[in-house]
């Protein structure tokens, strides 16, 4: 009978240590869990849309890249246009000449920001061919004379991000110039080909001006050309034409006169979405050619940026020191016409 109960109490004994053992494990178990489950929710909410908005941020960067090719391309057609153009013959063309045909095809990521493994949603952008609106006018008044006044449309190719966690930027090129607009504060990153140049003597103040515009052509009435995707894209590029619209040493060959007469003023009005960041550039064009500030006014009024240079004629006041003239002695304004295509897929 005690030896019965020995033995019982030593199954017992075992027993417990078992059932002990393994409620212990279940515990650790459950708790590891938990670590494991905090952790995922932490990473979760605090890092993937951080790693989403920093994967964001990357793709604005490969857009910007892709923008600044577009330029740079659109920079190298013009020239390659310009070369080939018959400057002796105020009439003729690019489009004229027996050279080929341009073409070219700019790559755009038009999405991005998924992680792998993490999340795969990716963000999407919008392309658009002329769906923003830019206009450059020139008016020349001039003394005993009737204005000279052009104007040109520009377009525009833009790219709009749909980001998910980064702040959502608007990509413009018009008329050469690259412009950057973010929560509604535009900057223009990349210049066009607008140039002011001091060419002062000690007779007179001289100052020449070259404007080559780019037309990113039309046709009339036709919708503006949009793709949106969350893949790839591209936009195929044809140079059309080159056209010198003004040159005012073809009007001194022809009729006698010096450079583009006797100019009062000089006036540039430029219509985009973007006049911030146009009269910003306008300002720092004028100082940079070392022009000063009481020769020259810029103004914003809606969409418009007007900048107005005045050309002072020569003045004494009786024994006083002449005030030297200003003279505008040359001008040069062209135009190069491209045509734009967006498309789904790298090309």
């Amino acid at each position: 009978m005690r030896k019965h109960e020995e033995n019982r109490s030593k199954s017992e004994k075992k027993y417990f240590p078992h059932s002990e053992s393994g409620t212990a494990t279940v515990i650790g178990a459950v708790m590891l869990l938990g670590i494991i489950f905090s952790v995922l929710t932490f990473a979760w909410v605090e890092c993937v849309p951080e790693w989403k908005n920093d994967a964001e941020y990357s793709h604005m960067d490969s857009v910007w890249e892709n923008m600044a090719e577009l330029k740079s391309r659109i920079d190298m057609m013009s020239i390659v246009m310009a070369s080939n153009y018959n400057s002796s013959d105020i009439n003729s063309s690019y489009s004229n000449s027996s050279t080929p045909e341009l073409v070219t095809s700019v790559p755009f990521h038009m999405g991005g920001g998924d992680i792998p493994f993490v999340g795969s949603m990716k963000s999407s952008g919008t392309l658009a061919v002329n769906k923003g609106k830019c206009v450059i006018s020139i008016i020349l008044n001039r003394e005993n004379a009737d204005p000279y006044i052009k104007s040109i449309v520009c377009g525009a190719v833009t790219y709009t991000s749909k980001n998910n966690n980064y702040v959502d930027q608007v990509f413009s090129y018009e008329n050469g110039a690259l412009i950057i607009n973010q929560a509604e504060q535009p900057v223009m990153m990349l210049y066009p080909s607008i140039h002011f140049s001091n060419v002062s003597t000690s007779e007179s103040n001289d100052y020449n001006v070259s404007i080559n515009t780019i037309s990113v052509c039309k046709k009339l009435y036709s919708p503006p050309e949009i793709i949106s995707s969350n893949s790839e894209g591209s936009l195929r590029l044809t140079g059309i034409d080159y056209i010198s619209i003004y040159d005012s040493e073809k009007e001194v060959l022809n009729s006698g006169k010096q450079g583009p007469g006797n100019v009062t003023t000089f006036t540039l009005i430029i219509n985009s979405n973007y006049p911030e960041a146009w009269q910003s550039y306008l300002n720092k064009t004028m100082e940079d050619a070392k022009i000063g500030s009481d020769k020259y006014n810029t103004k914003k009024l809606g969409n418009n940026v007007r900048l107005t240079f005045y050309m002072t004629p020569e003045t004494s006041n009786g024994n006083a020191k002449k005030i030297k003239p200003d003279i505008l002695k040359k001008l040069y304004v062209s135009k190069t016409e491209i045509k734009a295509e967006p498309g789904i897929g790298l090309k």
